[in-house]
Protein backbone atom coordinates (compact mmCIF):
# COMPACT_ATOMS: atom_id res chain seq x y z
CA UNK A 1 0.00 0.00 0.00
CA UNK A 2 1.92 3.52 -1.00
CA UNK A 3 1.49 6.63 1.24
CA UNK A 4 -1.12 8.13 -1.43
CA UNK A 5 -3.78 5.62 0.04
CA UNK A 6 -3.05 6.46 3.49
CA UNK A 7 -5.46 8.70 5.76
CA UNK A 8 -4.23 11.83 6.42
CA UNK A 9 -1.58 12.30 9.32
CA UNK A 10 -0.58 8.09 8.57
CA UNK A 11 2.61 7.65 6.31
CA UNK A 12 4.51 4.51 5.37
CA UNK A 13 6.57 5.19 8.97
CA UNK A 14 4.01 5.30 11.50
CA UNK A 15 1.83 2.83 12.98
CA UNK A 16 -1.90 3.94 13.41
CA UNK A 17 -3.62 2.76 16.23
CA UNK A 18 -6.06 5.19 16.21
CA UNK A 19 -7.93 4.93 13.45
CA UNK A 20 -11.31 3.72 13.43
CA UNK A 21 -11.55 2.39 10.06
CA UNK A 22 -11.64 -1.30 8.45
CA UNK A 23 -8.69 -2.53 7.35
CA UNK A 24 -8.24 -1.39 3.63
CA UNK A 25 -7.41 -4.74 1.94
CA UNK A 26 -10.92 -5.68 3.06
CA UNK A 27 -12.46 -3.11 0.75
CA UNK A 28 -13.41 -3.60 -3.04
CA UNK A 29 -13.12 -7.20 -2.64
CA UNK A 30 -13.61 -9.35 -5.90
CA UNK A 31 -17.24 -10.14 -5.07
CA UNK A 32 -18.23 -6.72 -4.39
CA UNK A 33 -16.75 -5.89 -7.85
CA UNK A 34 -18.92 -8.65 -9.50
CA UNK A 35 -21.71 -6.75 -7.78
CA UNK A 36 -21.22 -3.41 -8.72
CA UNK A 37 -20.51 -5.49 -12.50
CA UNK A 38 -24.19 -7.23 -12.79
CA UNK A 39 -26.14 -4.20 -11.53
CA UNK A 40 -24.22 -1.47 -13.75
CA UNK A 41 -24.80 -4.00 -16.88
CA UNK A 42 -28.91 -4.70 -15.88
CA UNK A 43 -31.75 -2.65 -16.23
CA UNK A 44 -31.48 -1.57 -12.85
CA UNK A 45 -28.77 0.56 -13.41
CA UNK A 46 -30.84 3.53 -15.28
CA UNK A 47 -33.20 4.15 -12.26
CA UNK A 48 -30.49 3.65 -9.72
CA UNK A 49 -28.80 6.61 -11.28
CA UNK A 50 -31.74 8.85 -11.01
CA UNK A 51 -33.24 10.34 -8.19
CA UNK A 52 -34.18 7.71 -5.84
CA UNK A 53 -37.37 6.57 -4.13
CA UNK A 54 -37.33 9.03 -0.97
CA UNK A 55 -37.28 5.53 1.70
CA UNK A 56 -34.31 4.16 -0.23
CA UNK A 57 -33.59 1.56 -2.51
CA UNK A 58 -36.45 -0.96 -2.27
CA UNK A 59 -34.38 -3.70 -3.15
CA UNK A 60 -32.28 -2.78 0.02
CA UNK A 61 -34.58 -2.15 2.21
CA UNK A 62 -36.29 -5.77 1.73
CA UNK A 63 -32.80 -7.13 2.09
CA UNK A 64 -32.22 -5.51 5.41
CA UNK A 65 -36.03 -6.15 6.54
CA UNK A 66 -35.22 -9.97 6.47
CA UNK A 67 -31.95 -10.02 7.82
CA UNK A 68 -33.04 -7.61 11.30
CA UNK A 69 -36.49 -9.74 11.52
CA UNK A 70 -34.31 -13.05 11.54
CA UNK A 71 -31.69 -12.11 13.55
CA UNK A 72 -33.26 -9.66 16.24
CA UNK A 73 -36.17 -11.77 16.11
CA UNK A 74 -38.69 -8.74 14.91
CA UNK A 75 -41.51 -8.53 12.69
CA UNK A 76 -40.68 -5.49 10.95
CA UNK A 77 -41.99 -4.07 7.26
CA UNK A 78 -40.55 -2.07 4.71
CA UNK A 79 -42.32 0.81 6.36
CA UNK A 80 -39.96 0.28 9.37
CA UNK A 81 -36.61 0.79 7.68
CA UNK A 82 -35.52 3.42 5.72
CA UNK A 83 -31.80 4.19 4.12
CA UNK A 84 -29.22 6.66 4.70
CA UNK A 85 -25.84 8.25 3.54
CA UNK A 86 -24.47 6.14 6.26
CA UNK A 87 -24.64 6.42 10.39
CA UNK A 88 -23.73 10.17 10.62
CA UNK A 89 -26.22 11.66 8.26
CA UNK A 90 -28.63 8.87 10.21
CA UNK A 91 -27.70 10.56 13.58
CA UNK A 92 -27.63 14.02 12.42
CA UNK A 93 -31.31 13.84 10.94
CA UNK A 94 -32.56 12.64 14.37
CA UNK A 95 -30.82 14.98 15.93
CA UNK A 96 -32.08 17.97 13.29
CA UNK A 97 -35.94 16.64 13.10
CA UNK A 98 -35.99 15.10 17.15
CA UNK A 99 -34.54 18.24 19.04
CA UNK A 100 -34.32 21.61 19.23
CA UNK A 101 -31.27 24.09 20.59
CA UNK A 102 -31.73 23.96 24.12
CA UNK A 103 -32.47 19.96 24.48
CA UNK A 104 -30.76 17.86 26.69
CA UNK A 105 -29.37 14.81 24.72
CA UNK A 106 -28.12 12.35 27.10
CA UNK A 107 -25.29 10.23 26.06
CA UNK A 108 -22.67 7.59 27.36
CA UNK A 109 -19.23 8.76 29.17
CA UNK A 110 -17.05 8.42 26.86
CA UNK A 111 -18.71 8.25 23.46
CA UNK A 112 -18.31 8.62 19.85
CA UNK A 113 -16.28 12.21 19.97
CA UNK A 114 -17.84 12.58 15.96
CA UNK A 115 -21.59 12.50 17.41
CA UNK A 116 -20.81 15.04 19.75
CA UNK A 117 -20.12 16.77 17.35
CA UNK A 118 -23.15 16.45 15.46
CA UNK A 119 -25.08 16.81 18.19
CA UNK A 120 -23.25 20.59 18.78
CA UNK A 121 -24.30 21.52 15.74
CA UNK A 122 -27.99 21.27 16.76
CA UNK A 123 -27.45 23.35 19.54
CA UNK A 124 -28.61 20.94 21.87
CA UNK A 125 -27.28 20.40 25.93
CA UNK A 126 -24.99 17.56 26.25
CA UNK A 127 -24.89 15.58 29.13
CA UNK A 128 -23.26 12.14 29.87
CA UNK A 129 -23.73 9.35 31.78
CA UNK A 130 -20.62 7.13 33.14
CA UNK A 131 -20.51 3.82 32.20
CA UNK A 132 -18.65 0.58 33.65
CA UNK A 133 -18.33 -2.89 32.46
CA UNK A 134 -21.70 -3.77 31.36
CA UNK A 135 -22.44 -0.43 29.75
CA UNK A 136 -23.87 2.81 30.66
CA UNK A 137 -24.59 3.07 34.75
CA UNK A 138 -28.79 2.64 34.96
CA UNK A 139 -28.70 4.06 38.16
CA UNK A 140 -27.13 7.04 37.76
CA UNK A 141 -29.14 7.73 34.17
CA UNK A 142 -32.31 7.59 36.32
CA UNK A 143 -30.78 10.38 38.91
CA UNK A 144 -30.17 12.38 35.65
CA UNK A 145 -33.70 12.49 34.21
CA UNK A 146 -35.28 13.14 37.67
CA UNK A 147 -32.84 15.67 37.60
CA UNK A 148 -33.21 17.27 34.37
CA UNK A 149 -37.18 16.44 34.43
CA UNK A 150 -37.23 18.99 37.82
CA UNK A 151 -35.65 21.47 36.15
CA UNK A 152 -37.91 21.48 33.32
CA UNK A 153 -35.34 20.68 30.48
CA UNK A 154 -36.85 18.47 27.45
CA UNK A 155 -34.50 14.98 27.04
CA UNK A 156 -36.13 14.08 23.44
CA UNK A 157 -33.22 11.04 23.13
CA UNK A 158 -30.48 8.81 24.82
CA UNK A 159 -27.68 7.93 21.72
CA UNK A 160 -26.05 4.93 22.91
CA UNK A 161 -23.46 2.40 21.20
CA UNK A 162 -24.56 -0.92 22.58
CA UNK A 163 -22.48 -3.49 21.21
CA UNK A 164 -18.31 -3.54 21.15
CA UNK A 165 -18.67 0.38 22.27
CA UNK A 166 -16.43 3.10 20.32
CA UNK A 167 -14.04 3.96 22.35
CA UNK A 168 -14.05 1.47 25.11
CA UNK A 169 -15.05 -1.93 22.85
CA UNK A 170 -17.96 -2.69 25.93
CA UNK A 171 -21.15 -4.15 25.20
CA UNK A 172 -23.93 -3.58 27.26
CA UNK A 173 -25.79 -6.65 29.10
CA UNK A 174 -29.01 -7.52 28.31
CA UNK A 175 -30.07 -6.58 32.18
CA UNK A 176 -28.58 -3.09 31.74
CA UNK A 177 -30.69 -2.85 28.32
CA UNK A 178 -33.74 -3.81 29.98
CA UNK A 179 -33.27 -1.29 32.45
CA UNK A 180 -32.66 1.45 30.21
CA UNK A 181 -36.01 0.78 27.83
CA UNK A 182 -37.78 1.09 31.28
CA UNK A 183 -36.48 4.48 32.24
CA UNK A 184 -37.12 5.40 28.47
CA UNK A 185 -40.47 4.86 28.38
CA UNK A 186 -41.32 6.33 32.01
CA UNK A 187 -39.34 9.84 30.87
CA UNK A 188 -40.76 9.97 27.42
CA UNK A 189 -37.00 9.46 25.82
CA UNK A 190 -36.12 7.90 22.01
CA UNK A 191 -33.29 5.66 22.52
CA UNK A 192 -30.84 6.00 19.55
CA UNK A 193 -29.45 2.97 19.40
CA UNK A 194 -25.90 3.19 17.21
CA UNK A 195 -25.37 -0.53 16.11
CA UNK A 196 -22.88 0.35 13.41
CA UNK A 197 -20.36 -2.71 14.93
CA UNK A 198 -22.88 -5.44 15.28
CA UNK A 199 -21.76 -7.83 12.87
CA UNK A 200 -18.32 -7.62 14.07
CA UNK A 201 -18.99 -10.03 16.95
CA UNK A 202 -16.19 -12.53 18.03
CA UNK A 203 -16.88 -14.74 20.56
CA UNK A 204 -20.67 -15.12 20.94
CA UNK A 205 -24.37 -12.99 19.64
CA UNK A 206 -24.47 -10.05 20.68
CA UNK A 207 -27.63 -9.24 23.15
CA UNK A 208 -31.08 -8.46 22.38
CA UNK A 209 -30.85 -4.80 20.42
CA UNK A 210 -33.05 -2.28 22.12
CA UNK A 211 -35.58 -2.23 19.49
CA UNK A 212 -36.38 -5.64 19.81
CA UNK A 213 -36.17 -5.42 23.95
CA UNK A 214 -38.70 -2.68 22.85
CA UNK A 215 -40.92 -4.34 20.65
CA UNK A 216 -40.18 -1.96 17.70
CA UNK A 217 -41.14 1.23 19.67
CA UNK A 218 -38.69 3.94 21.85
CA UNK A 219 -35.71 2.86 20.07
CA UNK A 220 -34.54 4.13 16.57
CA UNK A 221 -31.25 1.29 15.45
CA UNK A 222 -28.64 2.71 13.21
CA UNK A 223 -26.73 0.16 10.69
CA UNK A 224 -24.32 0.72 8.47
CA UNK A 225 -22.22 -1.07 6.18
CA UNK A 226 -18.86 1.25 6.66
CA UNK A 227 -17.19 -0.94 8.89
CA UNK A 228 -17.96 -4.31 7.22
CA UNK A 229 -18.08 -3.59 3.42
CA UNK A 230 -16.77 -0.14 2.50
CA UNK A 231 -17.02 3.39 4.07
CA UNK A 232 -16.85 5.51 0.86
CA UNK A 233 -20.57 3.96 -0.05
CA UNK A 234 -22.01 6.39 2.47
CA UNK A 235 -24.72 3.34 3.21
CA UNK A 236 -26.67 3.10 6.70
CA UNK A 237 -30.07 2.78 7.82
CA UNK A 238 -32.41 3.42 10.73
CA UNK A 239 -34.96 0.59 11.74
CA UNK A 240 -37.57 2.20 13.85
CA UNK A 241 -41.25 2.57 13.99
CA UNK A 242 -43.45 3.21 10.82
CA UNK A 243 -44.20 6.63 12.15
CA UNK A 244 -40.90 7.76 12.54
CA UNK A 245 -39.58 6.28 9.06
CA UNK A 246 -42.52 8.58 7.58
CA UNK A 247 -41.09 11.90 9.34
CA UNK A 248 -37.90 10.80 7.76
CA UNK A 249 -39.11 10.22 4.35
CA UNK A 250 -40.94 13.49 4.52
CA UNK A 251 -38.22 15.68 5.61
CA UNK A 252 -37.08 18.67 3.14
CA UNK A 253 -33.59 17.14 2.89
CA UNK A 254 -35.42 14.06 1.46
CA UNK A 255 -37.87 15.23 -0.39
CA UNK A 256 -35.87 17.47 -2.22
CA UNK A 257 -33.11 15.23 -2.82
CA UNK A 258 -34.89 11.68 -2.99
CA UNK A 259 -33.22 8.68 -1.13
CA UNK A 260 -29.55 8.34 -0.18
CA UNK A 261 -27.40 7.30 -2.37
CA UNK A 262 -29.31 4.86 -4.71
CA UNK A 263 -26.51 3.16 -7.17
CA UNK A 264 -24.46 2.61 -3.66
CA UNK A 265 -27.35 1.34 -1.88
CA UNK A 266 -28.13 -1.04 -5.19
CA UNK A 267 -24.27 -2.29 -5.40
CA UNK A 268 -24.70 -3.36 -1.44
CA UNK A 269 -28.32 -4.77 -1.90
CA UNK A 270 -26.77 -7.02 -5.17
CA UNK A 271 -23.76 -7.74 -3.04
CA UNK A 272 -25.77 -8.71 -0.16
CA UNK A 273 -28.66 -10.95 -1.97
CA UNK A 274 -25.56 -13.17 -3.29
CA UNK A 275 -24.42 -13.67 0.09
CA UNK A 276 -21.32 -12.80 -0.32
CA UNK A 277 -21.42 -10.18 2.99
CA UNK A 278 -22.20 -13.24 5.05
CA UNK A 279 -18.83 -14.81 3.59
CA UNK A 280 -17.08 -11.51 4.13
CA UNK A 281 -18.32 -11.36 7.48
CA UNK A 282 -16.59 -14.18 8.33
CA UNK A 283 -13.48 -13.46 6.67
CA UNK A 284 -13.10 -9.94 8.89
CA UNK A 285 -14.38 -11.53 12.26
CA UNK A 286 -11.41 -13.83 12.09
CA UNK A 287 -8.86 -10.72 10.77
CA UNK A 288 -9.60 -8.79 13.41
CA UNK A 289 -10.33 -10.75 16.39
CA UNK A 290 -6.52 -12.04 15.44
CA UNK A 291 -5.59 -8.46 16.20
CA UNK A 292 -7.64 -8.05 19.02
CA UNK A 293 -5.94 -11.29 20.56
CA UNK A 294 -2.39 -9.69 19.77
CA UNK A 295 -3.37 -6.60 21.06
CA UNK A 296 -4.59 -7.65 24.20
CA UNK A 297 -1.69 -10.06 24.62
CA UNK A 298 0.97 -7.04 23.97
CA UNK A 299 -0.64 -5.11 26.31
CA UNK A 300 -0.49 -7.71 28.80
CA UNK A 301 3.90 -8.44 28.17
CA UNK A 302 4.40 -4.18 27.91
CA UNK A 303 1.97 -2.32 29.97
CA UNK A 304 3.24 -1.10 33.89
CA UNK A 305 0.61 -2.92 36.25
CA UNK A 306 -1.11 0.06 37.04
CA UNK A 307 -2.45 0.90 33.16
CA UNK A 308 -5.92 -0.97 32.90
CA UNK A 309 -7.84 -2.09 29.81
CA UNK A 310 -10.71 -3.34 28.37
CA UNK A 311 -11.70 -6.39 27.14
CA UNK A 312 -13.93 -6.15 23.72
CA UNK A 313 -15.65 -9.24 22.08
CA UNK A 314 -15.86 -7.66 19.07
CA UNK A 315 -15.94 -4.58 16.84
CA UNK A 316 -12.29 -2.51 16.90
CA UNK A 317 -11.03 -0.88 19.92
CA UNK A 318 -9.66 -1.15 23.22
CA UNK A 319 -9.64 1.57 26.15
CA UNK A 320 -6.68 2.41 28.21
CA UNK A 321 -7.13 3.99 31.56
CA UNK A 322 -3.71 5.36 32.84
CA UNK A 323 -2.73 6.18 36.35
CA UNK A 324 -3.57 9.13 37.91
CA UNK A 325 -0.81 11.79 37.39
CA UNK A 326 -0.13 10.83 33.51
CA UNK A 327 -1.86 12.51 30.69
CA UNK A 328 -3.56 11.15 27.63
CA UNK A 329 -2.78 14.10 25.56
CA UNK A 330 1.26 13.89 26.15
CA UNK A 331 1.65 10.42 25.95
CA UNK A 332 -0.25 10.48 22.60
CA UNK A 333 2.39 13.57 21.20
CA UNK A 334 5.26 11.64 22.79
CA UNK A 335 4.05 8.61 20.77
CA UNK A 336 3.72 9.97 17.88
CA UNK A 337 7.23 10.99 18.08
CA UNK A 338 8.32 7.45 18.07
CA UNK A 339 6.45 6.51 14.94
CA UNK A 340 2.79 5.43 17.03
CA UNK A 341 -0.34 6.94 16.79
CA UNK A 342 -3.17 6.76 19.32
CA UNK A 343 -6.11 8.55 20.16
CA UNK A 344 -6.39 10.11 23.36
CA UNK A 345 -9.52 9.72 25.29
CA UNK A 346 -10.61 13.45 26.76
CA UNK A 347 -12.25 14.57 23.72
CA UNK A 348 -14.80 11.19 23.80
CA UNK A 349 -16.36 13.35 27.13
CA UNK A 350 -18.83 15.70 27.02
CA UNK A 351 -16.60 17.50 29.61
CA UNK A 352 -12.90 16.50 28.05
CA UNK A 353 -11.02 18.26 30.99
CA UNK A 354 -12.21 16.44 33.63
CA UNK A 355 -10.84 12.72 32.38
CA UNK A 356 -7.25 13.27 31.36
CA UNK A 357 -6.32 9.91 31.23
CA UNK A 358 -7.51 7.93 28.82
CA UNK A 359 -6.46 6.10 25.58
CA UNK A 360 -8.24 4.67 22.80
CA UNK A 361 -6.36 1.85 20.75
CA UNK A 362 -7.69 0.56 17.87
CA UNK A 363 -6.30 -2.45 16.46
CA UNK A 364 -8.42 -2.70 12.89
CA UNK A 365 -6.18 -0.87 11.08
CA UNK A 366 -2.50 -1.84 11.83
CA UNK A 367 -0.70 -4.87 10.22
CA UNK A 368 -0.89 -7.55 12.98
CA UNK A 369 2.90 -7.77 12.64
CA UNK A 370 3.11 -4.12 13.37
CA UNK A 371 0.48 -4.35 16.46
CA UNK A 372 3.09 -6.42 19.10
CA UNK A 373 5.33 -3.14 18.00
CA UNK A 374 3.18 -0.40 18.39
CA UNK A 375 1.96 -1.27 21.72
CA UNK A 376 6.31 -2.20 23.26
CA UNK A 377 6.81 1.79 22.32
CA UNK A 378 3.74 3.10 23.69
CA UNK A 379 4.47 1.10 26.95
CA UNK A 380 7.91 2.51 26.75
CA UNK A 381 6.85 5.97 26.38
CA UNK A 382 3.85 4.96 29.92
CA UNK A 383 7.41 4.49 31.55
CA UNK A 384 8.80 7.39 31.05
CA UNK A 385 11.44 5.78 28.83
Amino acid sequence: MTTSTLPQGVNAQTISLRLGHPDPATLGTPSFQEAVRRVMASPQAAHALAYGNEQGSVDLIAYLVERINREQHLSLGAENVTITAGSTNATDMIARLYTQPGDAVIVEAPTYVDSLHVFRDHGVRLYGVPMDSEGIRSTELESLLKQLASEGINVPLLYTIPNFHNPTGITTSEQRRKAIIELARQYGVLIVEDDVYRDLAFEAAVPPSYLALAGGEHAMQIGSVSKTIAPGLRVGWIATAAEHVQRFVDCGTTQMGGGANPLAAQFVAEYCKAGSWDAHLEDIRHLYSTRRDALLDALSRYMPPEVTWTQPLGGFFVWLTLPEGLNGAAIKRAAAERGVLVASGEGFFTQPQAHPNHLRLTYSFAALEDIGKAVRILGEVVRGN
